[in-house]
């Protein structure tokens, strides 16, 4: 019975210790997934489409990669494009924003002058009131 119970004793301390060491990485794993599981999850409900208007696809302006942020008060109210433009372009650009239903609901206007082979990033500042969500159009004139 001696020769048995130091064994057990020995089995049991160690799994002991190691269900605990074991539970811990399984809970960090856990948590770590959760975590980019749900920041995946944010940054596609954030994902921009925004449309070209025919009008400046025949100028020689293309899109890039545009995303949605947040001005000082906390509202989704800057939409930030990265324009390439193709052709020189001198003019006003307008974003404007639809709801689900179509209507119009901002614009914000921006004065541009580029050389063809020029892109870069311009952000458009829509008024506080107008949030940017998914279910939102957007189309640049």
């Amino acid at each position: 019975m001696k020769k048995y119970f130091i064994p057990v004793l020995l089995s049991i301390f160690l799994s002991a210790c190691t269900s605990d060491a074991i539970k811990q990485k399984i809970a960090g794993q856990t948590a770590g997934e959760f975590i980019v599981g749900a920041s995946k999850g944010v940054k596609k409900a954030f994902d921009v489409k925004l449309k070209l208007s025919q009008g400046l696809v025949s100028q020689g302006v293309a899109l890039g990669k545009c995303s949605v942020s947040g001005d000082s008060l906390g509202t989704d109210n800057l939409l930030l494009a990265y324009i390439i433009f193709n052709k020189d372009f001198k003019g006003m650009l307008t974003a404007k924003v639809f709801d689900e239903n179509g209507l119009e609901m901002g614009r914000s206007k921006t004065e541009i002058t580029s050389s063809a082979g020029n892109a870069g990033f311009v952000q458009f500042h829509f008024d506080k009131n107008t949030h940017l969500g998914s279910k939102n159009m957007l189309q640049l004139d």
